[in-house]
């Protein structure tokens, strides 16, 4: 018994030394608990429900521009813009580190892919489909489901408030399916825009970031369904979501035919190739996509209606703009048109950068020695940063608590920090469909519908991160009234 003892004792200390003292990172600072254990991110994540960006937003102040968070992959954490684009520049040589990714559970995905020449394959197919020119010509698709929603809106709730924040996500849901799969959800038609698939979203993001601490939790992938509504109801939406997709590729599998559509879809694109991918990358590549297409968008749209809706001078603003642009309502105005009004894009922009995106860092594995920000970082760091250090830096954005959608119009320079999307070769696929998407509902809802909030305070809008950015109090309420 001693002796196991001194053997645990020696083990001890030799790890106490080696990530403290002899570790090639030692010189950088940051908490000595964080060097000693990754528990410290996993406590920031799981145990404190998606607090990391919070904390890591205090150590900042503590310790300046870097901090050192981990000990078994060398991580550092970065919070200046300059370091940001050394990071995820084209320019950079660096991969994805699979240690992060690995617990979405879709490496055949452009999301998932490690090896740049996979992912620049895949973008490769997939790029022209997200193309400006392409959203261009299939802005009817999305002008259609906003259509949806406004009617949704007038019909249903005159005499009753409406979760805008579910509403959202249920039209950026049926946007994105239609666009990719020429068939949509109808999440629109849910009862309080409620679909399950959209619950089940939710609740996998969080779970996901508890199997990547604890990885013997990914047994809970092999569960059946009922064991699985048992321990989380809401997760029953993950299982329905690869249901509804896995009989869509096995019925074009067996019959490409059936790919007859009325226009290019995912599976046209990637079934066209001359190497086809397995049954399983195309489900886990139109997983992914719903999944970004879905929450993003949505959480954008959230964020600007209520800080419209709660400043009467800023939605007096744009509603004058709006109507002096358009001034039949009961005509259309085209994605193009919408771009060219300042103020509407200036509230666009706002949107995107106070509802961050991604908050929590995307960790990349340095392939060489590099320098970031004037710090000499050895090859084989692990190295990121959260968006959110860009969006929300003072220096950037003074008073960056403040929707303010004039700081677009007065320096157009701050574009090149307009990062929700990230940057380099692994920057949001779907970012040209997004933009269209934003300018199409908030320029047809505030044209056409007055609008009140309902209940709903700055509070609700706090958010924890795991992954993506998930709304801690009551969703953004109100109430709407068709202009006459």
């Amino acid at each position: 018994m001693m002796l196991l003892l001194s053997i645990i004792f020696i083990f001890c200390i030799y790890r106490v030394l080696s990530r403290l003292i002899f570790h090639p990172l030692r010189a950088f600072p940051g908490p000595k608990i964080a060097a000693l254990t990754s528990w410290y991110v996993a406590y920031w994540e799981t145990i404190r429900d998606g607090m990391l960006t919070k904390e890591l937003e205090r150590l900042h102040r503590i310790y300046g521009p870097v901090v050192r968070i981990s000990p078994n992959a060398s991580k550092l954490h970065f919070n200046t813009p300059r370091a940001f684009f050394s990071i995820y520049s084209t320019q950079a040589n660096v991969i994805k580190d699979r240690n992060f990714y690995w617990c979405f559970h879709v490496n055949d995905s452009v999301f998932g892919f490690t090896d740049p020449a996979l992912v620049k394959k895949r973008r490769d197919i997939l790029n022209p489909l997200f193309s400006r020119r392409s959203i261009m010509k299939l802005e009817n698709i999305i002008q259609s489901k906003v259509d949806t929603l406004m009617g949704i809106l007038s019909e249903e709730y005159r005499e009753k408030p409406v979760d805008l924040h579910q509403a959202f996500k249920a039209t950026a849901m049926d946007i994105i399916t239609a666009y990719c799969f020429a068939q949509s959800f109808d999440a629109l038609h849910s009862l309080g825009f409620a679909h399950p698939i959209i619950r089940g979203m939710e609740a996998s993001v969080a779970t996901n970031t508890a199997v990547r601490h604890l990885p013997i939790l990914v047994l809970l992938y092999s569960l059946p369904e009922f064991v699985m509504a048992m321990i989380n109801p809401e997760s029953v939406g993950i299982f329905r979501l690869q249901k509804v997709l896995g009989r869509q590729i096995d019925k074009i599998l067996a019959d490409p035919g059936t790919l007859e559509a009325v226009h290019d879809t995912i599976y046209h694109r990637l079934l066209e190739d001359g190497e086809r991918p397995s049954r399983k990358a195309l489900l886990e590549e139109a997983q992914t996509l719903i999944l970004a297409g879905t929450d993003t968008t949505s959480n954008a749209m959230t964020m600007g209606f209520f800080h419209i809706l709660t400043d009467p001078s800023m939605r007096t603003k744009l509603v004058a703009e709006l109507k002096a642009a358009w001034p039949e309502k009961g005509l259309r105005m085209s994605y193009d048109s919408l771009e060219k009004l300042p103020y509407l894009t200036g509230v666009v922009k706002e949107s995107l950068r106070m509802s961050i995106g991604v908050p929590v860092s995307l960790p990349r594995v340095l392939c060489a020695d590099t320098d970031i920000d004037g710090y000499s970082v050895p090859a084989g760091t692990v190295v990121g940063m959260g968006t959110s250090f860009v969006l929300m830096n003072e220096d950037m954005f003074p008073e960056p608590e403040v929707f303010n959608p004039d700081r677009w119009i007065e320096s157009p320079s701050l574009d090149k920090y307009l990062v929700p999307f990230s940057k380099g070769p692994r920057a949001c696929l779907g970012m040209n469909l997004a933009w269209c998407e934003l300018y199409l509902v908030f320029g047809n809802l505030f044209r056409k519908f007055d609008m009140e909030i309902y209940e709903t305070n700055s509070k609700d809008l706090s958010f924890r991160s795991h992954f993506l950015p998930i709304f801690c109090g009551r969703h953004l309420h109100a109430t709407v009234r068709e202009y006459q």
